[in-house]
């Protein structure tokens, strides 16, 4: 009698909490956007962003990772950097707040013109923010009203690249990678 009532018991708290958790949602996007696989004529010339404007995301870095790619119309090897960062709101009132969107960013880990570029170890550099972001991430006092987060940005008019695997990717010369803190303390 016991055992059954136990087995009740606990049943019918795993049931009244299953229907009050709220899960998170994570929804999956794709930055660039997918380009079809069916176009068969070969890229067409692009040209070098001014550097003036820029795409802004701010999240947690989630997962980076190093794909060996094939380029599309060469055949050529290429290695891409899949990062995958969620979104967070910024400068809020002191919580880490996800909004359970993460962005998959595919770039090259090498740059399309070392005479040109700006900077040519931007892939590096993500690579590097990446680790210290979540390191700190990692260390952080729970009870502090700020937090790291990972800030990614990309070029007005930033260069692809196809791939066979990965598809359309930017070139790692027109995106740029930081880690920041969210400093205002809570409202």
């Amino acid at each position: 009698m016991r055992t059954a009532a136990r087995i009740f018991l606990v049943s019918l708290v795993l049931l009244v909490s299953s229907a009050f958790a709220q899960e998170k949602q994570v929804r999956q996007q794709r930055r660039p956007p997918e380009q079809p696989k069916t176009a068969s004529s070969a890229p067409q010339a692009q040209t070098q962003p001014t550097y003036q404007y820029f795409s802004i995301l701010n999240g947690m870095p989630m997962l980076l990772e190093l794909h060996h790619d094939t380029e599309r119309f060469t055949g050529k090897p290429i290695d891409v950097y899949d990062f995958v960062i969620e979104m967070q709101v910024v400068n809020s009132d002191g919580m880490l707040e996800p909004v359970g969107l993460q962005i998959h960013n595919y770039y090259t880990a090498n740059a399309m013109d070392l005479q040109t570029t700006p900077n040519p170890n931007n892939a590096r550099d993500c690579k590097i923010w990446n680790g210290l972001v979540t390191s700190a991430m990692q260390n952080r006092n729970p009870l502090s009203p700020t937090w790291p987060y990972i800030t990614f940005t990309v070029a007005e008019g930033a260069r692809t690249i196809q791939t066979k695997e990965d598809g359309q990717v930017w070139w790692s010369d027109d995106i740029e990678c930081w880690g920041a803190k969210d400093r205002f303390p809570p409202f």
